[in-house]
């Protein structure tokens, strides 16, 4: 009985498309790790890859745990899915340093392990984040050449505005506050972090999107960094939804990111008809 129990194991852990969590070294100190949750298709790679980064959480923030049913419907339409725990969160180490280069160098390991397994298709690589994610997301595209499209919501792109804003109030204040104290509040440590401030060289077609009522981060600042993708020669696109908050419905998103992965992705990536099949 033990030994089929055993059997039934190993082959649930090597299905096509079921989630499994795995953990990494993290490159700047082998001590400490990062956790992912990853799902591919069936047969052999490469494929299209989409990399899901997750916003600030609350105690006992969970990471990327509860991500696994999205990643295995990404699976089941040919695209290799992940979700990072950002350092701090679910099972990765921490601190947290508000989407610095602790955070940043995680994702990218990540990134290196999927290309070495040969997971990635060439060209197709493609970020996803929100809030948090966002930032650390628009910033690891502007360092690695490789990410093919970034898809950004409801981000602060401008650290040292909110840095600054010493008037803020309820939850925008509280980000000011994990701002400061995870990062010291040094002008170098916001600039960094601020993803304005390297827009010029993000070359990932990017879709960016944003509630008009967000009570946290400003919808202004989501209109800045298109322009200046654009303005430096990259292709950026932004939606802006009157009377929504931090928080887009994922239907209205879809709305967006379906059209967008597709055009990324071609017939490899498969349509909703098809992954019922």
């Amino acid at each position: 009985m033990f030994k089929r129990l055993l059997v039934v194991v190993a082959l649930l852990a090597c299905t096509p498309g079921l989630p499994r969590g795995e953990t990494l070294p993290h490159p700047d100190h082998a001590s400490k790790q990062v956790e992912y949750f990853v799902a591919k298709p069936e047969g052999v790679g490469p494929w299209p890859t989409i990399i899901l980064l997750h916003g600030h959480q609350p105690d006992p923030r969970p990471g990327a745990k509860g991500t696994e049913e999205a990643l295995q419907r990404f699976a089941k339409r040919g695209v290799v899915a992940v979700a990072v725990s950002m350092p701090g969160y679910g099972d990765s180490s921490g601190p947290p340093d508000f989407c610095g280069p602790f955070s940043q160098h995680a994702v990218s390991a990540v990134i290196a392990k999927l290309r070495s397994e040969g997971a990635i298709a060439p060209g197709k690589l493609v970020l996803q984040g929100a809030s948090r994610g966002a930032m650390v997301a628009g910033l690891v595209a502007a360092h690695d050449t490789t990410v093919a499209g970034l898809i950004l919501v409801a981000g602060e792109y401008d650290l040292a505005a909110l840095a600054a804003d010493s008037t803020a109030t309820g939850i925008k204040a509280g980000m000011r506050h994990n701002l400061i104290a995870e990062t010291g509040g040094s002008a170098a440590a916001v600039r960094e972090r601020s993803v304005l401030g390297v827009a010029k060289d993000i070359r990932a077609t990017t879709l960016i999107l944003h509630g008009a009522a967000d009570d946290r981060t400003d919808p202004r600042n989501a209109q800045k960094l298109a322009n200046e993708i654009n303005r430096a020669g990259g292709s950026a696109r932004v939606v802006i939804y009157p009377g929504m908050g931090h928080s887009i419905p994922l239907e209205k998103r879809r709305e967006e990111t379906e059209p967008f992965l597709a055009k990324l992705w071609g017939d490899q990536f498969k349509t909703s008809s098809e992954e019922k099949r």
